[in-house]
C-alpha cells in the first residue's frame, strides 16, 4: 500500500502564467474510512482507495477501462466534482497540482496541493504559488475533495 505525503494550500485565485487545464471528474462510492473514488482524467480512467487523516495517508490506486468507469460513475450521483487541474513544476523537482472548482454560486475555488517523497523535506514553494496563497489548509476537513462533493456546493453532473 502507498502513503500520500501531501500539503494542501487555498489560493485567491490561480498564479499567473498558468495554462493548458485538463478536466477532472471525480465520484465517491464511499466517502467514510476508506474513501473509495472513482476519477476521470483526460482519457485515462482510475479508481482509488484512500484511508487515514492528516498530511499522511495510505492510497492505493489503479486503472480502470472506461466502461468500468462509467458504471462506477453511475454510482456517485450525490458526490461529484469537476475541476480543471494545472501543474506547475518546482525548482525543487516536485510537481504542484492547482484544481480550479467551479461552485454552484458561480464563484470559484483554487486549491493547491504538492506531494512529498519524505515527511522532512523542507518545501519550497514556486514563487507564483506563494504570491497567491491565503492559508495552509493540508488538516482542513471542508477542503477535502470528498467534502465538497457531498456538500452539493461544486457539484457538476
Amino acid at each position: 500500500m502507498g502513503k500520500e505525503i501531501e500539503k494542501k494550500f487555498l489560493l485567491r485565485r490561480l498564479p499567473t502564467g498558468i495554462a493548458n487545464g485538463v478536466k477532472i471528474l471525480q465520484g465517491y462510492l464511499r466517502v467514510g474510512d476508506p474513501e473509495m473514488r472513482v476519477r476521470a482524467k483526460g482519457d485515462q480512467f482510475f479508481l482509488t482507495r484512500k484511508s487515514g487523516e492528516g498530511f499522511v495517508r495510505s492510497e492505493e490506486e489503479y486503472a480502470i477501462s472506461k466502461e468500468i468507469f462509467q458504471i462506477l460513475w453511475s454510482l456517485t450521483v450525490n458526490a461529484r466534482i469537476e475541476k480543471t487541474r494545472y501543474e506547475i513544476n518546482g525548482a525543487d523537482g516536485l510537481l504542484w497540482e492547482i484544481d480550479e472548482f467551479d461552485a454552484a454560486s458561480g464563484e470559484k475555488l483554487f486549491l493547491a496541493e504538492v506531494e512529498l517523497l519524505d515527511v522532512s523535506i523542507v518545501l519550497e514553494i514556486p514563487p507564483e504559488i506563494a504570491k497567491v496563497i491565503e492559508k495552509d489548509i493540508t488538516t482542513d476537513e471542508m477542503y477535502k475533495n470528498k467534502n465538497l462533493a457531498i456538500n452539493g456546493t461544486l457539484i457538476r453532473q
